[in-house]
C-alpha cells in the first residue's frame, strides 16, 4: 500500500512532536506527564521516590513535608532537617551544612549554596537544567517528556534521563530545588 506524501509527512511530524509538560504553568521546571515518581537514572543507577504534597518516599529518600519545611532521611540513615526562608533553604544533610539561595537569572532560576557541604550552582528552566552539585556537572535538556543529558560525576560519565511528577510543583519552588539537589547528590562513598 503507498500512502499520499502528505500523510506521511504527517505521521513522520507526529512522531517527532515534544511531549508537552504535565504543568504548563509551572515556570520553574517542566513536569513528566503521567509520572508520580521523580527519577533519576543512569546507565548504573537509578534513583527514585514518589512525590506527594506531603512529602517523597522511595529506597534512596524519605523526606516529610510541611510547607517550608523538608525533615527526614537520605542514603543509610543520614538525616535531614531543612527550613525554607523566602528564596533560601537552610539546615543540615547529616552533620554537612545545606544552604540553597534561589534568584531569577534571565529565562532561568539559579539556585547556588553549600549542598551537604558541596558547593552548588545549577540553572533550572522548564527546557534545562544545567550546573553542578558538588563534583557532579550535569546538563540536561527537556524533550519527549524528560530532561536527558549528560553527567559528569570526578572520573565517570554517564547519559541521565530526569522525571519530574507534577506534584513537585504543589511545592515551593525552593523546595522543589532542595528536592532535586537531593537526588543529584553524589552517591555516599563515591
Amino acid at each position: 500500500m503507498h500512502r499520499p506524501w502528505w500523510a506521511v509527512l504527517l505521521l513522520s511530524g507526529c512522531a517527532t512532536a515534544p511531549v508537552p509538560s504535565a504543568v504548563p504553568t509551572w515556570t520553574l521546571l517542566s513536569a513528566t506527564p503521567d509520572t508520580e515518581e521523580i527519577q533519576i537514572q543512569g546507565s548504573q543507577h537509578l534513583r527514585r521516590a514518589k512525590v506527594t504534597e506531603a512529602g517523597a518516599r522511595g529506597p534512596f529518600l524519605n523526606v516529610s513535608r510541611v510547607p517550608g519545611k523538608l525533615h527526614g532521611t537520605i542514603g543509610v540513615d543520614t538525616p535531614l532537617s531543612l527550613q525554607q526562608n523566602g528564596t533560601e533553604v537552610l539546615g543540615s544533610v547529616g552533620s554537612d551544612a545545606y544552604d540553597l539561595t534561589l534568584m531569577p537569572d534571565g529565562e532561568e532560576t539559579r539556585a547556588q549554596g553549600q549542598v551537604a557541604g558541596l558547593p552548588t550552582t545549577f540553572w533550572m528552566s522548564p527546557a534545562k537544567i544545567r550546573g553542578s552539585v558538588g563534583p557532579c556537572r550535569f546538563e540536561f535538556v527537556w524533550g519527549s517528556g524528560r530532561y536527558t543529558g549528560g553527567r559528569t560525576c570526578g572520573p565517570q560519565s554517564d547519559t541521565v534521563s530526569v522525571l519530574l511528577p507534577a506534584a513537585m510543583a504543589s511545592w515551593s519552588d525552593p523546595e522543589a530545588a532542595a528536592l532535586l539537589t537531593l537526588m543529584l547528590m553524589p552517591r555516599s562513598g563515591g
